[in-house]
């Protein structure tokens, strides 16, 4: 089923940047080893995904407030993201939560440990955040060999997800 984005804007979310957004746009992104967290309100309609290059900040997400790339890392984009949903008066319990990426797609991680891959350590950094800030996951679609395209629908919270293969090609 091919999603119709017909007349709705698209915005291409590169590493390490978020979108957030009360009007019915198209956010488009391509996952490896990153992760895309997606927050959803449907009752008051707002919503905001990240695409997270890294699990931990370096001040080990303790200050995520003063974290200088705040959703580069998993820890500090899902407190960010709370705080934004926060300050349109969205309770916790209103947001839906989905999660994708966290491929093992390098080749070559630079520890040699395929146990504990980049991808690995940003879905286990998520499902840890999630939990702490009392948020419920309702999707994950995480981990695996290849890499995901997804596209969010920001009106209805919906992602379209296209699993890629090892070439890069859908």
């Amino acid at each position: 089923m091919s999603p119709n984005i017909e007349g709705l804007k698209v915005v291409y979310l590169h590493p390490g940047e978020v979108c957030f957004s009360a009007k019915p746009i198209v956010v488009s992104t391509v996952l490896g080893s990153c992760l895309s967290i997606v927050m959803y309100c449907k009752t008051l309609p707002y919503a905001g995904i990240s695409h997270c290059q890294l699990p931990l900040c370096k001040g080990d997400g303790a200050d995520c407030v003063n974290c200088a790339d705040p959703y580069k890392y998993v820890d500090c984009t899902v407190r960010s993201m709370v705080k934004k949903f926060g300050e349109r008066n969205i309770i916790r319990s209103d947001i839906e939560v989905k999660i994708f990426g966290g491929g093992d797609v390098l080749k070559n991680s630079p520890s040699g440990n395929k146990l504990n891959t980049v991808g690995k350590q940003n879905i286990m950094s998520a499902n840890k955040a999630i939990t702490e800030n009392n948020l419920n996951l309702s999707v994950s679609d995480v981990g695996g060999q290849q890499g995901r395209k997804i596209l969010f629908f920001t009106k209805t919270g919906e992602v379209f997800l296209n699993r890629l293969k090892n070439n890069g090609q859908s």
